[in-house]
């Protein structure tokens, strides 16, 4: 039977390990010193070094010939012996398995006994977090006081859960994750040295998929290997991984904006064939992040991906056909869906609400158009272009008397012309108040409750039937300007703001009952930038104006 190639190309001296230049300069420079502490913790993700720096150590204070580097021999009976697993001085204890209090007083027994080679007996505790409490309490005298020729190393992946009386009597040393190109790096010299032709994208992708655990990678490399008849293909990467590949979703993305009919059949084909929505998802959301980071930063991105050349071609040449602002909105509705995705959904479910959240995203740029000019309604998704659509006379706007606008506690009696079209079909206005809800989430609550109305540059919000916190929450003119934004409507632009706290006077009835009952209402003009899916096909009656009921006062 073979050894497997993580322990085959498992780093034999300090040199080798990858990744890990800190921990590694710490234990070489207090070896030099002479400085070594009796006691280490080693903390960090699975298969970043831990254990191996541990055996490392353990072999280095074994060695007869060290070298002026501070790294062992390998030649000496110590070091092989330390390397096969059988020294009798260097105890690797599984803390899993070995985790009650009876365990931990047969090491103490053997702790004040002199070493077998002369040497440093060395106590590895692998996964030292799964004691028990009182195998912790029982180690706590012995940790705090060892004999001299005895060191203690624990190694663990939730340092957290090491009580806070055992890491402040250890030399506390985290480890990380190990990038994607290191470990990309390690696995072309395996590939090299084992004489297997690998394509670099596979390996790209099995670095991704290892997620910082170069022992995984390893694994992975070998598995592919195995599928691949002796060699390491995209296409054997792929069935190993069941799909869902960093090349397979730039293909996508691609069709998505060419030919969107298309890109459906293709998201049903990739989940019949075994990937599950999660793994799609994390193949998705980290391309539409690079692209929108490049969109924002350009090359200067780069510094903070872990891309292949190819990738980096990918997003020079696709970025510039998206909207950065789509770019944005379509990552953070991918990121909404992951944890319905966690909840295992089918497959038909999770491709239909993949779509329609991606697809509504990259619609929602369109919602951010300015209005063109006084009384013209701006375009937003799935409206009719009202441009050109027939205008009753709107007032003359007055210059504006300084930029913010002015809160006025007062009681408005004041008609609001706005123009005279016509809107009819669902409007989609989601973006404006999801906008709102990301920055102020208090403001965007508060709007549910207030009406408003908005036309010849002045607006009026009307907390008659809104709580009092509505109020306080948009008292401010920082708040008004806010929401005024979040409409589509530019605070700049208005004249005044007034805040009615009554209903209205029987004068204004007696005007809204003569408007023309063609007159779209402020739902209809401002739900385009702030309403919930309203339907806005139906006219005003008479009877709803003449109870002061009117659609042109509700949002």
């Amino acid at each position: 039977m073979g050894v497997s190639l993580y322990r085959k190309y498992r780093p034999k001296i300090f040199r080798e390990v990858v990744g890990q230049d800190s921990a590694v300069e710490i234990l070489r420079a207090s070896y030099l010193a002479g400085r070594l502490g009796h006691a280490y913790l080693f903390s960090g993700p699975r298969g970043c070094g831990k254990t191996t720096a541990a055996r490392l150590l353990a072999k280095t204070v074994n060695c007869r010939n060290v070298s002026g580097g501070g790294e062992p021999c390998c030649e000496c009976e110590s070091c092989k012996a330390v390397a096969a697993g059988n020294h009798m001085d260097v105890m690797e204890i599984d803390g899993a398995s070995n985790r009650g209090i009876d365990q931990i007083r047969e090491l103490k027994s053997h702790v004040g006994l002199a070493p077998f080679t002369g040497g440093t007996k060395v106590y590895i505790l692998d996964e030292v977090h799964m004691l028990t409490p009182e195998a912790f309490n029982a180690l706590l005298k012995t940790l705090e006081e060892p004999p001299p020729s005895v060191m203690f190393i624990f190694a663990t992946t939730e340092p957290h859960k090491v009580p806070v009386t055992i890491r402040s009597r250890c030399q506390h040393i985290p480890f990380h994750r190990i990038t994607a190109e290191v470990t990309a790096e390690q696995l072309a010299r395996i590939a090299s040295e084992e004489g297997v032709p690998a394509d670099g994208a596979a390996l790209w992708e099995i670095a991704r998929g290892a997620d910082g655990a170069l022992r995984d990678a390893i694994s992975l490399f070998e598995q592919a290997m195995a599928m691949g008849h002796g060699e390491l293909s995209a296409a054997s990467v792929t069935a190993l991984f069941g799909g869902g590949g960093r090349a397979e979703m730039e293909r996508w993305i691609v069709q998505v904006r060419e030919r969107p009919d298309e890109a459906s059949g293709a998201l049903r084909r990739t989940l019949d064939l075994g990937v599950s929505p999660e793994r799609f998802l994390d193949g998705l959301f980290p391309l539409l992040r690079d692209m929108w980071t490049f969109a924002l930063w350009g090359e200067n991105s780069f510094a903070g991906a872990s891309l292949s050349d190819e990738e980096k071609k990918f997003l020079r040449r696709e970025t510039p056909n998206w909207d950065r602002d789509a770019l944005r909105l379509a990552a953070a509705a991918m990121a909404s869906l992951y944890p319905r995705a966690r909840l295992g959904l089918k497959n038909d479910v999770f491709s239909g609400l993949l779509l329609f959240e991606l697809l509504g995203a990259l619609e929602g740029k369109d919602a951010k158009t300015e209005p063109q000019s006084p009384g013209e309604i701006p375009n937003a998704p799935n409206v009719p272009n009202m441009t050109n659509a027939p205008k009753t006379s709107v007032p003359p706007r007055a210059a504006p008397a300084e930029k913010a606008p002015v809160a006025e506690k007062t009681v408005s009696s004041e008609k609001i012309s706005v123009p005279e079209t016509r809107v009819s079909g669902p409007i989609d206005g989601k973006q404006a108040l999801l906008e709102l809800a990301r920055t102020d989430l208090t403001l965007a609550a508060a709007m549910m409750d207030v009406r408003i109305l908005y036309g010849g540059g002045r607006a009026v919000f009307d907390f008659s039937g809104a709580p009092k916190a509505a109020e306080t929450a948009l008292s401010g003119a920082r708040a008004i300007n806010a929401v005024l934004s979040a409409f589509g409507l530019a605070p700049d632009e208005t004249q005044a703001v007034t805040h009615s706290k009554s209903t209205r006077t029987d004068a204004e009835l007696a005007d809204a009952s003569r408007r023309p009952k063609n007159m779209p209402t402020a739902a209809e003009i401002i739900s385009a930038r702030l309403g919930a899916d309203i339907l806005m096909s139906k006219r005003l009656d008479s009877e709803d104006m003449e109870m002061g009921e009117t659609e042109d006062e509700q949002l």
